[in-house]
């Protein structure tokens, strides 16, 4: 195995060290409620396009999305019962995959032609899907966003440029908060430069920053769950907004643009005028278009209207587009407070060096309890 191989965290096509850890986990590739029954969509992941499809009973299937006959997209088909037949020339294939109707071809062909197929499984208004060999693993759960104590659940995707693992690294980082975000830091009360200690656990990493405010201490955490999981408190990004749990995930769509699929869910029952509605972020200009804006020099960051419901997801469109869409770390110094993104990569070369040689991995979970995400401002004092 080539050295830089191992250091090749950002590529994650099917047949990359990379591409063939992401496989091991659970992805969440679609929302629930966006895939009616009796419909199919095209999806990418990892640089792999997949045929998704809810069977007229509501079962979702995930198959490759080409058909084996002659290669046309599968999910150009329709879908009749659990099946979906192929709209180039009519073949049937059932949700493993099977061939089960060739209209022209003579009985018992069919039984020989099959495409491959995934596992799925619908959690939190999301469907998850294993891209990977063999049995998956348990889909972890998430009982701090199962909890009706709280606010409602928000589920959003959204297309990010630039490559995943920047978008994973810039959530271990705690120091860009004060600068990228510094306009919600302050409303936080989170003003002074963070002490940042991080360790591995058994789900990832456990950072932990703690920010001396004079009278009072500080204390913000995260868990990081591999290998591109995000859980932690978020403060309210606008006057409308409050704090929230916060679960998102870094999904390659291919290597150069990433789907941030995100679970939130108010700490306390909503009041009136906080809660984000859509005739509000319906007066606003799409995330994309807004960073490209700024990007092009036709707009400054700082003369966005601070209560831009999207503002902390532009603010780090912007940063990591200008890395590159795949930065060059070769050049980088990291200091002290970059511990964290330190320990992310040496726990990667680590499990990709063990994947290349054919040893084994650790096998990351998560406890089945409630993990500490700390308190909100009020309250997080030690």
């Amino acid at each position: 195995m080539k050295r830089n191989e191992a250091l090749d965290f950002v590529h994650t096509g099917p047949k990359t060290l990379a591409g063939r850890f992401m496989r091991r986990f659970w992805q969440p590739i679609y929302r629930a409620e966006d895939l009616a029954a009796g419909r199919a969509t095209r999806i990418k992941v990892m640089s792999e396009h997949f045929t998704l499809y809810r069977g007229e009973d509501g079962t979702p299937h995930l198959v490759v999305d080409a058909c084996p006959h002659r290669g046309t997209q599968l999910s150009l088909g329709w879908v009749e019962g659990g099946n979906i037949r192929c709209f180039y020339h009519g073949w049937v294939f059932d949700g493993t995959g099977q061939c089960v109707e060739q209209p022209a071809e003579k009985e018992g062909f069919a039984r020989k032609v099959c495409v491959e197929s995934y596992p799925l499984e619908e959690y939190l208004g999301i469907i998850f899907a294993y891209l990977g060999e063999g049995e998956p693993p348990a889909l972890p759960r998430f009982p701090e966003l199962e909890d009706d104590r709280l606010g409602p659940l928000t589920i959003r995707f959204r297309l990010s440029p630039a490559n995943y693992f920047q978008r994973i690294e810039n959530d271990l980082d705690e120091v860009h908060v004060q600068y990228v975000h510094k306009n919600i830091a302050q409303r936080a009360g989170m003003t002074a430069i963070p002490e940042i200690t991080a360790a591995e656990t058994e789900y990832g990493i456990y950072r932990e920053s703690l920010r001396d405010q004079g009278a009072r201490k500080i204390r913000r955490n995260c868990h990081y769950l591999m290998p591109n999981g995000l859980l932690l408190l978020v403060s309210p990004a606008t006057k409308f907004d409050q704090w929230s749990v916060f679960m998102a995930w870094r999904v390659p769509v291919d290597d150069e643009w990433t789907m941030v699929v995100i679970l939130d869910r108010l700490k306390q029952k909503p009041k009136e005028g906080q809660v984000r509605d859509v005739e509000r972020e319906s007066k606003y200009p799409d995330p994309y278009t807004l960073t490209n804006d700024i990007m092009a020099r036709k707009l400054r960051i700082h003369d966005v209207d601070p209560d831009y419901p999207d503002m902390f997801f532009v603010q780090d469109n912007v940063v990591l587009m200008g890395q590159g869409m795949i930065c060059d770390r070769s050049t980088e110094r990291l200091g002290r407070s970059d511990a964290p993104i330190v320990l992310l990569r040496k726990l990667w070369l680590r499990e990709l060096k063990a994947l290349a040689e054919g040893k084994p991995l650790k096998q990351w979970s998560r406890s089945p309890e409630v993990l500490d995400l700390g308190e909100t401002s009020e309250a997080q004092l030690v």
